[in-house]
């Protein structure tokens, strides 16, 4: 961010000094040059998934890219994600039907209720292996594209906030750029230390509720989903808070400081006091154009990032909610116990999920909207 402020400013000296018919140009080509180094750190972060699908639809942080996007397109995008990554989740559901069959068939010829128990104890055992396998998959894909969506906005945030600052708006971005990179480290600590140990906490809870009805311990698992919930929206409220406090104060103040700015190069620098006053007019235009194409690009390739894993965890919420609703219409309780836990798990990484493309897409559109020109 400091290379990029550095370049703008010492550019906007020499040539307000050395070639006053040559603004427009020299504006053009610094804003050039500024946006190949964005787009390089910028592509560099992205998921080879997300690259390929923001290059088929001609997006890039240089060339306004969003402009090109429609609705149907986007649900175009959206279905194929989706189509896509359903494969996985439907032999879960295959297998996950296939143990309901046999504990609906096995029940159905024993002969007393100590063996109905015994089957439905071993279906539960099984059901619980396969939704062991799917949910560690999940776990494991999802900590993947979060560590990656974590990488990408410590690299986005600050060149966003460069631009800005190289406006003039330097307590603004310093920060936005701040308070973004502190809440996307935390959310990433969290994730590690937290996700996969909830996860695995609500998941055995429910296989020992499965296994022995008796000891009724999906209370615990409701407790612990409703706990994170809670304490996510706690963290994206404070965050919010704090960063539109200091968004505020810091944008009044680069107001006025960049109003007194330009009065006193206008007015008290001799003979080419005006000129650079124009200059720094001139690049600004061509700075709030690529702030805009750069602050779209990162919204559009962060939705990109979260994209195939947010499809995956929907087809797992749809399949294990079918499984559920199969096993209750059997009347097997032990099965839906546990079908009911998988979809808690799912809705808690997919709350993490959606915190993590808030928080980048607040962050922006804050930005966008305290460094108005």
């Amino acid at each position: 961010m400091k290379k990029i402020i550095f370049a703008i400013f010492l550019s906007i000296f020499f040539s307000a000094i050395l070639n006053i018919r040559g603004f427009a140009q020299s504006a053009e080509d610094i804003s050039g040059e500024i946006s190949r180094e964005i787009s390089g750190e910028l592509s560099g972060a992205l998921t080879d998934e997300a690259r390929d699908t923001l290059d088929e639809n001609g997006i890039t942080p240089d060339n306004n890219g969003a402009e090109n996007l429609t609705f149907f397109g986007v649900l175009k995008n959206v279905w194929d994600t989706l189509a896509g990554k359903v494969a996985e989740p439907l032999k879960v559901l295959g297998a996950l039907c296939g143990a309901i069959l046999l504990c609906v068939l096995g029940n159905s010829i024993a002969p007393d209720n100590t063996l109905k128990g015994v089957i439905s104890a071993v279906g539960a055992v099984c059901t619980a292996g396969i939704c062991a396998s799917a949910i560690c998959s999940a776990v494991n894909s999802a900590l993947e594209v979060l560590s990656a969506a974590a990488n990408f906005m410590i690299v986005f945030i600050p060149s966003f906030a460069g631009i800005s600052a190289a406006l003039g708006y330097i307590n603004t971005a310093s920060a936005v750029n701040t308070a973004v990179i502190a809440a996307s480290q935390l959310f990433s600590q969290i994730c590690v230390n937290l996700l996969a140990p909830l996860c695995s906490a609500i998941l055995g809870f429910s296989v020992a509720g499965a296994v022995n009805p008796e000891l009724k311990t999906q209370k615990a698992g409701e407790f612990i989903k409703k706990f994170t919930v809670w304490g996510l929206s706690l963290i994206m409220t404070i965050f919010m808070g704090v960063l539109s406090v200091q968004t505020a104060v810091a944008s009044s103040s680069d107001g006025t400081a960049l109003k007194t700015a330009k009065f006193l190069v206008s007015q008290g620098v001799p003979i080419v006091g005006g000129t650079i006053s124009d200059a720094v007019g001139t690049i600004g235009g061509g700075l709030e154009i690529l702030k805009s194409s750069v602050g779209t690009y990162g919204i559009i390739a962060a939705f990109a990032i979260m994209l195939p894993i947010v499809a995956s965890l929907v087809c797992y919420l749809i399949m294990f909610s079918l499984a559920e609703a199969a096993a209750e219409m059997f009347d097997l309780k032990p099965l839906s116990v546990l079908a009911k836990s998988c979809t808690q798990i799912i809705t808690i990484i997919l709350a993490v999920c959606a915190c993590f493309m808030l928080l980048n897409f607040i962050s922006v559109v804050l930005m966008f909207a305290m460094t108005k020109g």
